[in-house]
């Protein structure tokens, strides 16, 4: 039922398409010890996403944060992210946000894994003086391609939900879905390029809904 209902607009509505392209460095693993992999983990990533190439519309952001496995499938995680943000008049504006998730596995099969992830974030902007409160679900489905265990097929929706009213972001509810689908490739045992494509669909309080049609370019490493 959710994927129903996130995967299709709330109601019918002029819609505003746009292609563009998201690049992407990501790092995750477990801080090492004398005595091996501890409990506590690191996260980084960093993001240069441009929507409808050559409008001037881009956005940069910074993602570090700090995470504890409770066991072997469930880790608690709490970040910060910095994000700038360019409109089509030139003009850039800032954003904080504070961010807390828990991730989970929750079902292996057939050689494929269902892992979840449900994260909040207290978001404020340079241009609106309200605080921000957003919740994230994702769900994510990888499965091998193949037996050379040099493949997976990724399928991944995040729905978005503002859980209150603000000056610069509008109403509360349902705001945006991302449906992306794509393959990863490990390249090495520490490195993997995980290439794909989002549709990214955004509701409006007023005036046109935006539907990004983006192509994902995400190099994942450990170190």
């Amino acid at each position: 039922m959710l994927l129903l209902v996130c995967g299709l607009p709330k109601q019918a509505a002029a819609v505003d398409q746009d292609p563009g392209v998201w690049v992407i460095f990501s790092t995750t693993d477990a801080f090492q010890t004398a005595d091996g992999p501890s409990r506590w983990r690191y996260w980084f990533d960093a993001q240069a996403r441009f929507f409808d190439p050559g409008s001037g519309a881009n956005q940069y952001l910074l993602r570090p944060a700090v995470g504890y496995d409770l066991n072997d499938n469930v880790t608690v995680w709490a970040g910060y992210a910095r994000f700038r943000t360019q409109n089509t008049s030139g003009n850039y504006s800032d954003e904080n946000r504070y961010w807390q998730q828990l991730t989970w596995t929750a079902a292996r099969w057939d050689h494929g894994s269902l892992s979840m992830r449900v994260r909040l974030e207290e978001r404020s902007v340079s241009s609106g003086d309200d605080l921000g409160l957003v919740l994230r679900y994702m769900a994510k489905y990888t499965r091998p391609i193949g037996d050379s265990g040099k493949r997976d097929f990724v399928v991944l929706l995040e729905p978005f939900f503002a859980l209150r009213e603000t000056d610069w972001a509008g109403s509360s509810g349902l705001k945006q879905n991302r449906l992306s689908a794509g393959v990863a490739w490990k390249l090495s045992d520490k490195t993997t390029l995980e290439t794909g494509y989002m549709n990214m669909y955004s509701w409006a309080d007023s005036g046109e809904d935006r539907l990004n049609h983006l192509a994902i370019v995400n190099l994942k490493m450990r170190f």
